[in-house]
């Protein structure tokens, strides 16, 4: 039994499973059964088309502020100050430390509208992943990671495309020992990386994934935040991710463990007794040693709520319930009696 909020861990597991969009292929479809299919990654995602792109390095090439510089050094200067506004409207945090004009020309934001004057700059950020920074006239600019671009410009060479705009500052290059050090520094185990793939991205927190083969065996998932999102960098294995539902496809790490849903706590319930019709359900928690599932449930024909203790997933531990009045004791505070 629990003995106080600081012993109930968050559960983020089928959260996570919920809220991750996949981008699957029609092999891998069944097995990845959240979300759909998000299609082709190349170009700059999000932001702009290999049409786009095109345009800008194309005929319609021009540079409204001038020349670039011909002296290396005031034309970084000159990157830095005009990529600068971009960052902190972007709210991306970036101490810059080389930044260089990508091209400059102009498109339209939609069919038919006025061009627009279009820059790309990329910056390289001390101590943390660098970007592609797109102005828009007088819209809000766009930013991509130089980890997403990676994951384009290899997605385009395998099919035998043209590589799109990527990352290429010195300190920018080496995209893969940026990922080993964004694993090492979330608590992952040292990782060369072998390979890298686009996995998907979270609307709900603006965050991209994604997997990492490693020269030492074994695999992650890596949660990267887009341009903007105050969602932090995180790591998990692929074993991992395999417990919260989600099945890596670089590696094999084992079978898919069921997400907790609702509806299986539901089940579980009634498998230990409760048959009445339950008008209200909400996972709390998870206890932090016995690892068994806290749960609030409310029967329709009952005033009062219970929290319930389940063990799944094997778990060898006893079941166990207690109404709303003596969780409260445990720091359990029911929303039934709010």
């Amino acid at each position: 039994m629990l003995t106080s909020k600081s012993r109930i861990v968050e559960f983020v597991h089928a959260v996570l499973a919920a809220i991750l969009v996949f981008a699957v292929s029609p092999s891998s479809a069944q097995q990845n059964t959240p979300g759909g299919n998000l299609g082709d990654n190349s170009g700059l995602n999000g932001s702009l088309s290999r049409e786009d792109l095109e345009k800008l390095s194309g005929d319609h090439k021009k540079d409204t502020e001038g020349n670039t510089p011909s002296d290396p050094k005031v034309a970084r200067a000159r990157a830095q100050a005009q990529a600068g506004p971009l960052l902190k409207a972007l709210q991306i945090p970036c101490t810059i430390t080389n930044a260089r004009l990508v091209v400059s020309g102009t498109r339209q934001l939609k069919p038919g509208a006025r061009e627009v004057q279009a820059n790309v700059y990329e910056v390289a950020c001390s101590g943390s992943m660098g970007y592609l920074l797109q102005t828009q006239g007088t819209e809000s600019p766009l930013g991509n990671s130089c980890l997403n671009a990676e994951e384009s410009r290899a997605a385009d060479v395998a099919k035998g495309k043209a590589p799109g705009f990527f990352c290429a500052l010195p300190e920018n290059a080496d995209v893969y020992a940026l990922v080993s050090g964004l694993i090492s520094s979330n608590g992952g185990a040292a990782c060369s990386v072998k390979e890298l793939q686009w996995f998907g991205q979270s609307a709900s927190t603006r965050s991209d994934y994604s997997e990492v083969v490693c020269k030492e065996g074994g695999g992650y998932l890596v949660q990267v935040p887009q341009a903007g999102s105050s969602t932090p960098t995180t790591v998990m294995t692929c074993a991992q991710a395999a417990k919260r539902g989600i099945k890596c496809r670089l590696t094999d790490a084992g079978p898919v463990e069921t997400p907790i849903t609702l509806d299986s706590l539901k089940i579980a319930l009634a498998e230990h007794g409760v048959s009445c019709k339950i008008d209200l359900i909400r996972l709390v928690g998870q206890e932090e040693k016995s690892r068994r599932y806290v749960v609030e449930y409310r029967c329709a024909d009952q005033p009062a709520g219970m929290v319930a203790f389940l063990p799944l997933e094997g778990n060898t531990n006893p079941y166990d319930a207690i109404d709303c009045a003596k969780a409260v004791r445990s720091g359990i505070i029911c929303t039934s009696a709010e």
